[in-house]
Order: structure tokens, then C-alpha cells, then sequence
């Protein structure tokens, strides 16, 4: 029976995503991708990484890759949903190949290796516990050449999770127009957020409604041991995409964990 009930309860998410994914970009207009890509253009160059391909995973909609392939890297974007991989593939064209499959599994996915290996807007924290993590961080080292980054960010933490609150937001890209509401609720080491969406399609009105959101919560220490522990050097955190000292500020704010798989020499 639990995994019947797994299974529908996966089987619903993919299917509400496909349902979402026309109206991803819409719903978080808001997000500031160029600068995000900046950053990590800059970490690249501080760790001595030549990076000319790119592993995203998670990779949504392509708003990341597209400004990564503008700037003349080769990417190669994985995400679980095919819906959003159909509207990624519209929107950045050459330059790009998009594959289906899990985080988790990215060998059964992805081959070869590549310079850098990227996971954003907070997707590492899908990984709901710290055997999870470990397998994740494992495939994105397993996926890295001598030498080369991985970068992953999140602003969902033990700490900063918050318990109860509620977030209320308007979205309106000038043909579609809709509200979200979403309420948070801790459950000992995992964030669930549900959100509840209407939605105005020009003639067409759409509630979408059970938009759960299970996501595993840890800190800061925990992240950096999951990336030496699979054998990452030079690990550390930033904050809010920027490279001044100390963690994220306000209630919003992201984490931004780096490791560097060791080059041949420093073995």
C-alpha cells in the first residue's frame, strides 16, 4: 500500500506540474537570473576552473541555461519534469541539450564529465534526508572532470525554515494573470510548503490547488561534510550571491554552497 500511495502522490505532482509549467516563468518573474549567473561565471574563475560545459540540474524552464549559453557555454540541463523541459527547449534553442531524470540517479541519466556542475533556485533541498544529499552530491562528483566546481544554492535551512508562514503574491506578465497563496509547516527535519494557485489564461480560469512542496532541512555544517564526504576540496559557502563575508541576510536569503573535485596534482 505505501508504495501505491508513493506513487499516486508523485504521479500528482507531475501531473500539476504539467499543468504549472506554461506558467513558470509568470510565477516568479521576480527572480533576478543574470546576476545569479554572474556570480557563478566569477566563482568559476576564483577556483581556476576552465569551464566551458555545464551540468544544470534541475534546470526548470531554461531561464539559467539561456543566459549560460549566450555567454558560450555548453550546457546540458536535466530536470524530472518533462513539461518544463518542453518550454526550456522552446526557449533556448542551439547551445543546449535537455534530458528527463532524477538528481539522484544521475547516471542512469547523464553521461560523461563536465567542468562545472550546477543545482539553483533551491532544488539540493528536494533531497529530503542526508542519505539523499550524499547520493546527490556524489552524481554531481561523479560528473565533474579534475578540477572542476560544483555549486548548488538554497535558502531553505533548519534555521531559517519558518514555521507557519504565509506568503501571498500577484503575478501578471501581461497576457496571463494569477495569485498565489502558499503556507509553510515544519515537520521535525522537513519543510512542507503548499501552495494554491488562480490563475486567468485569457477566456480561461484555473485553480490549482494541493501544489506541495517536501523539502529536507539542514544546515550550513551539514552541507559542507556531505561535500567533503564524497571527496570535494576547497568547500565553503556564500551568501545572497554576493562574496561578502558572514550568512544570508534577512529571512530570504540564500546560501550559496561551492566545492572543487581535486585536480590529479593535489591528490
Amino acid at each position: 500500500m505505501r508504495t501505491g500511495l508513493f506513487y499516486l502522490a508523485h504521479w500528482h505532482v507531475r501531473a500539476l506540474y504539467s499543468r504549472l509549467a506554461k506558467y513558470y516563468d509568470a510565477i516568479y518573474w521576480w527572480k533576478d537570473y543574470s546576476r545569479e549567473v554572474d556570480f557563478l561565471v566569477e566563482v568559476f574563475e576564483r577556483y581556476e576552473a576552465m569551464v566551458k560545459t555545464i551540468l544544470e540540474v534541475a534546470c526548470g524552464t531554461g531561464n539559467h541555461t539561456k543566459i549560460f549559453v549566450r555567454k558560450g557555454y555548453r550546457v546540458t540541463g536535466l530536470d524530472i519534469n518533462e513539461e518544463v523541459l518542453k518550454v526550456a527547449r522552446k526557449k533556448v534553442g542551439h547551445g543546449a541539450e535537455f534530458v528527463r531524470g532524477d538528481m539522484r540517479d544521475l547516471g542512469e541519466s547523464v553521461g560523461g564529465e563536465f567542468d562545472a556542475v550546477v543545482c539553483l533556485f533551491s532544488a539540493i533541498s528536494y533531497n529530503r534526508t542526508l542519505s539523499e544529499l550524499e547520493r546527490t552530491i556524489q552524481g554531481f562528483y561523479d560528473h565533474l572532470k579534475a578540477g572542476g566546481v560544483a555549486v548548488f544554492d538554497t535558502h531553505f535551512t533548519k534555521k531559517g525554515f519558518m514555521d507557519g508562514f504565509r506568503d501571498e503574491s500577484v503575478f501578471d506578465d501581461g497576457d496571463v494573470i494569477g495569485a498565489r497563496v502558499g503556507v509553510s509547516t515544519r515537520r521535525g527535519n522537513l519543510g512542507e510548503i503548499s501552495f494554491t494557485y488562480l490563475i486567468k489564461d485569457g477566456r480561461k480560469v484555473i485553480t490549482l490547488r494541493d501544489d506541495v512542496h517536501r523539502l529536507g532541512l539542514f544546515d550550513a555544517g551539514e552541507f559542507l561534510r556531505a561535500l567533503r564526504r564524497v571527496g570535494f576540496a576547497k568547500t565553503r559557502f556564500y551568501a545572497d550571491w554576493s562574496f561578502e563575508k558572514g550568512g544570508p541576510k534577512g529571512q530570504f536569503g540564500d546560501y550559496i554552497f561551492v566545492g572543487q573535485k581535486p585536480r590529479h596534482r593535489d591528490r
